[in-house]
């Protein structure tokens, strides 16, 4: 699923849609590099939209008496413009004792199509030193067994259609899914395995009729209807992960209608890609991938999703996505005036059927 990351190279690029991928990739690094006596002084993290080009480049070129070997993180690496990027390229002279990781987030990753989203020079300076890495989430007809896995690891066995539902409750997402299996493990105890019912139990599911019902309605500029269907998908009192649930849901359900929109204007009949050429299957993103959703028996679903396709322009659909990432940070407590979670998405929708 991910390559392997050299831990000898002075330069590193983590980059993918899977935040928790990057994060064992980077605690992997800093285990290799840094003994855990070393790390008060020699392990340093900057953001770089906080840092900026010049608090970046002071940091790599300071020395520490206190730390002779020094790992300099930089998450978020392509808020940099493009030209701050290419004068951070001339400065990446490798350095004695000095390792440099930067980090693309997981946002500006699924923009991105084959490349790293950096600038040229940066991506031509890393590749002559170090390198390149991305760190991709299991593909959707995989989920269900790494998430298996992911409860082996952590003591228990899990029943496989016990994985599969808890993989449809989270939409593919990766970073919910090992949040998940997390608190399952917890929840279960003392016994070594969970089950169906424990999933049930635990795991927030919202119901694909729900959803579709939801987007209907947003497709018909209906934002009352849509609010009150949104009543029925996230009772009073939900917390913090319904909310992030119902949003890595509805992202789910935007980019398959995208894909379906894409497909339909390229003459590819409705429920019918059991043949599409390798040219159209190759620009279809491997997370959330309309061809895997509505694989073997589920050709309504396709034939749902290229209704829906008909309600949006692509023009929409860009703002609709835009509006799920501001509304994804304001969850998390970012992008300025703090809200609480209902408002949050309320507003969201609102702006999804002006």
């Amino acid at each position: 699923m991910s390559p392997s990351v050299k831990t000898d190279v002075p330069l590193t690029l983590l980059w993918g849609d899977a935040e928790i991928l990057k994060e064992r990739a980077l605690a992997e690094l800093v285990g290799a590099v840094l003994d855990p006596s070393e790390r008060e002084y020699g392990l340093i993290r900057l953001d770089a939209d906080e840092a900026g080009l010049d608090g970046i480049v002071a940091e790599l070129q300071s020395g520490s008496l206190m730390a002779p070997q020094r790992l300099v993180v930089v998450h978020h690496i392509s808020d940099l413009t493009n030209a701050q990027q290419k004068k951070l390229a001339t400065r990446l002279t490798p350095q004695p004792g000095l390792t440099v990781v930067m980090l693309v987030s997981k946002e500006a990753s699924e923009r991105a199509y084959g490349k790293a989203p950096i600038a040229a020079d940066l991506r031509r300076a890393i590749e002559a030193a170090g390198q390149i890495v991305q760190l991709r989430g299991p593909r959707e007809r995989q989920l269900a067994g790494w998430a298996v896995q992911e409860m082996e690891a952590l003591g228990k066995a899990m029943h496989f259609d016990a994985a599969a539902l808890l993989c449809e409750n989270v939409a593919g997402d990766l970073d919910r899914l090992v949040r998940e299996v997390e608190k399952l493990a917890a929840y279960v105890g003392e016994r070594p395995e969970v089950t169906v019912a424990d999933v049930e139990a635990v795991s927030v599911r919202f119901s694909q009729a729900d959803i579709f019902t939801l987007m209907d309605a947003i497709g018909q500029k209906d934002a009352a209807t849509a609010l009150r269907l949104l009543d029925g998908v996230l009772q009073e009192g939900a917390d913090m992960g319904e909310f992030l649930g119902f949003l890595g849901m509805l992202a789910r359900q935007l980019r398959l209608i995208w894909q379906a929109r894409y497909l339909r204007q390229c003459k590819v009949p409705a429920g019918d890609t059991r043949n599409l050429p390798d040219e159209l299957a190759g620009r279809l993103p491997e997370r959330h991938n309309f061809v895997e959703a509505t694989s073997g028996n589920r050709g309504w679903l396709a034939e749902k999703f290229t209704r829906q396709a008909a309600l949006f322009t692509d023009a929409q659909l860009a703002r609709a996505l835009d509006g799920l990432c501001q509304a994804d940070l304001a969850l998390k407590g970012g992008g300025g005036k703090r809200l609480d979670e209902r408002t949050v998405v309320e507003l969201l929708i609102a702006q999804l059927c002006r």
